[in-house]
């Protein structure tokens, strides 16, 4: 697997390549533990250590892109739905993998959706592409060569579509509820409705981009107010 820059040069690319001038992106190691606020710690109290290092690393790179925006560091406590509290007025997402944690931040007034996700630049399971892929996706994964690998970018698609659509609609769902089609010639997708959700009617399109690279699947959803 390709080595990982610094988690500063990660970002810098990141953003350069996924995310418009107003959503702020950093990113911080996994491996790593970082200092939380009390309502933070008291959150994972009970989380083994790699899942405390995880939720510190994600509140660390939340911090680090508020920052950005002029936010002073503050607390971003965990929702009984286990989502992230951001401060008023702001959108963020965040989202880790194995080495690499990242965190996109912007104010509500500028973004209306945001949503970010990270995965390991590894085939899709087999067992789990008919769980995750609709019909339509796994007739096109059908003519690619590396059907395993686009499968996770599907996959990935899909979670950074649903955690942009979750603070307005507050509403779990699963795979099948979004089909995704993919440009690989120029790293975008669009993820369409196949379902009425909350605030977004059937045949909705919401458009994405994505970035492989450093051995990570990386997409995100970025959509002006």
């Amino acid at each position: 697997m390709p080595t990982l820059p610094s988690a500063h040069a990660l970002a810098l690319r990141l953003a350069d390549a996924l995310v418009d001038g107003k959503v702020a992106l950093a990113a911080a190691d996994p491996r790593q533990r970082y200092a939380l606020f009390h309502p933070e710690r008291a959150a994972i109290r009970h989380a083994v250590p790699k899942r405390v290092n995880e939720f510190s690393a994600g509140r660390a790179a939340a911090r680090l892109a508020l920052s950005e925006l002029g936010v002073p560091a503050t607390t971003i406590p965990m929702g009984s739905d286990r989502a992230p509290i951001w401060p008023p007025g702001i959108r963020g997402s965040i989202t880790h993998s194995s080495d690499t944690c990242l965190a996109a931040a912007a104010w509500d007034s500028d973004i209306r959706l945001l949503g970010l996700d990270v995965e390991p630049d590894r085939p899709l399971e087999s067992d789990l592409v008919p769980m995750v892929c609709t019909d339509a996706e796994r007739t096109w994964l059908a003519t690619k060569t590396m059907p395993g690998r686009y499968a996770k970018l599907i996959f990935s698609a899909k979670e950074s579509v649903y955690k942009a659509q979750y603070p307005h609609s507050r509403t779990l769902f699963g795979f099948e509820t979004l089909n995704v089609e993919v440009d690989i010639a120029r790293d975008r997708f669009d993820a369409i409705f196949r379902e009425e959700v909350p605030g977004f009617s059937l045949g909705t399109k919401i458009a994405g981009r994505f970035l492989i690279d450093y051995g990570l699947i990386v997409t995100a959803v970025v959509e002006p107010t």
